[in-house]
C-alpha cells in the first residue's frame, strides 16, 4: 500500500489555495506573484504536488545520521519512503514530522522536525517513549512505530497507551492525511476524534 496520490494532490491544492489567499501573497509585488504562480503551474505540469515536497537524498541521509547519533535509532525504510513523498505536513490539527531544519538543504522550516520532536517527547515520557519512534501527532494522538515489533501504532498522547495498530506506515499516513483533509469515508463531517482505518 502506498500513500494515496489523491490525498497528496488535495493537500497540495489546499496549501496553494491558502497561499494565494494569504496576506503574504497579496503583499508580494505583482512580478513576484507571477513568478510564484508560474512555478506552481510548472510543478503541476511536471506531475508534482506544489507546496508538498518530498525530502531529498541528502536530507534523508542527514536525518538518518542524526537519528543514529541523537536517538540511537536506525531510520526505518518505510519512513524513508514516506519522507521522499511528503516531507511532513501540518493541517487541521494533524502533523506529520519532517526533516529537521538543521538537516535540510533549503533552510525551509515548515514542519516540526522528526528528531527534535522525538527528543522532546522522550524527555516528557522518559522510559515509556523510548519504545517508539514518533512520526506525528494530533490533539489526541501520537503516531509512531513500535521499535521492538516494527508495527505502526497510534498512542494516546496523555499516557502513550497503544490505541490502534496499522498494517503499514503508509496506511497510517493515509489515515493521517484523511483526518487532515476532513475526508471521511462514512460521510461524516470533521470530528475531533481520529478516524482509524477500517481495513
Amino acid at each position: 500500500m502506498a500513500i494515496k496520490e489523491s490525498y497528496l494532490r488535495q493537500l497540495s491544492d489546499l496549501f496553494v489555495s491558502d497561499l494565494l489567499r494569504s496576506r503574504y501573497y497579496k503583499d508580494l509585488p505583482l512580478e513576484d506573484q507571477l513568478v510564484l504562480r508560474e512555478q506552481i503551474d510548472s510543478e503541476r505540469d511536471r506531475g508534482q504536488n506544489p507546496l508538498v515536497p518530498g525530502a531529498t537524498d541528502i536530507e534523508i541521509q542527514n536525518l538518518a545520521q542524526a537519528l543514529e547519533n541523537e536517538l540511537r535509532i536506525s531510520l526505518p525504510s518505510s519512513v524513508d519512503e514516506i519522507l521522499r513523498q511528503v516531507d511532513g505536513f501540518v493541517e487541521n490539527g494533524v502533523t506529520l514530522y519532517g526533516i529537521d531544519l538543521e538537516y535540510r538543504e533549503d533552510d525551509f522550516d515548515a514542519v516540526p522536525g522528526l528528531v527534535a520532536q522525538n527528543l522532546t517527547i522522550w524527555s516528557n515520557f522518559a522510559e515509556q517513549s523510548i519504545q517508539y519512534l514518533m512520526l506525528g501527532d494530533s490533539e489526541l494522538w501520537y503516531f509512531g512505530i513500535d521499535l521492538q515489533s516494527g508495527r505502526p501504532v497510534v498512542l494516546d498522547n496523555s499516557n502513550l497507551e497503544p490505541r490502534h495498530y496499522f498494517s503499514t506506515v503508509d496506511e497510517m499516513v493515509n489515515d493521517m492525511l484523511q483526518q487532515a483533509l476532513g475526508d471521511f469515508e462514512d460521510g461524516g463531517g470533521k470530528t475531533s476524534e481520529f478516524q482509524f482505518s477500517r481495513n
